[in-house]
């Protein structure tokens, strides 16, 4: 077993698509080449595959050959009981305030994943950290955009906070509708 290192956030992204099921290394730059797919790091086979062999070497997944049928085997990976406990660690950990200003993308990630990790009541709790960081966030910027603060602004930067605010109160609004909808459903049981 490898070196113990704290792990990337692709590295993470890595390990949550393993987590939701078995995944070769061609399937996983399939996803991350998708139109939809946000991710701007570098998710080319040139960093896929180490990422891979590295995650393998250090005990956080295991891979094995697949033949199928008549093509080339491929690889397999699957979470190691040390991979899904740092998966889960990574997905329960409290939203921070810089995370929710400048790593909304991310967090879309962590919530994707934990549905099928989590509990309800961790979901729950980390909406909870969500909303807290998001509004804190959103105070910290009400206050740059003070009249007598705005005096230094430009135009543009100015604006560029406005639309800033206005993402980050749909945000606060998305999580509140998160939470109801995930207590409903719990209520219901479907």
């Amino acid at each position: 077993m490898g070196e113990q290192r704290d792990l990337t956030t692709l590295e993470y992204y890595v390990l949550g698509l393993i987590s939701v099921e078995p995944q070769s290394g061609y399937s996983i730059i399939s996803y991350f080449e998708m139109d939809w797919w946000r991710w701007r790091g570098s998710s080319s086979p040139g960093s896929i595959y180490p990422i891979l062999k590295r995650l393998e070497s250090q005990g956080i997944i295991d891979g094995e050959l697949e033949v199928v049928h008549e093509t080339r085997p491929r690889k397999m990976y699957t979470l190691t009981p040390l991979g899904e406990e740092l998966l889960d660690a990574w997905l329960r950990a409290p939203v921070t305030k810089d995370e929710a200003g400048e790593e909304r993308a991310t967090l879309m990630m962590k919530f994707l994943f934990a549905e099928k990790r989590l509990s309800s009541g961790e979901i729950l709790k980390w909406l909870d950290s969500y909303e807290e960081a998001t509004s804190y966030y959103i105070t910290l910027l009400q206050v740059n955009r003070n009249p007598m603060a705005t005096g230094v602004w430009s135009l543009h930067q100015q604006l560029i906070l406005e639309a800033t605010l206005m993402e980050l109160n749909m945000q606060r609004t998305w999580i509140q509708m998160a939470r109801q909808r995930l207590l409903a459903f719990a209520q219901n049981g479907s």
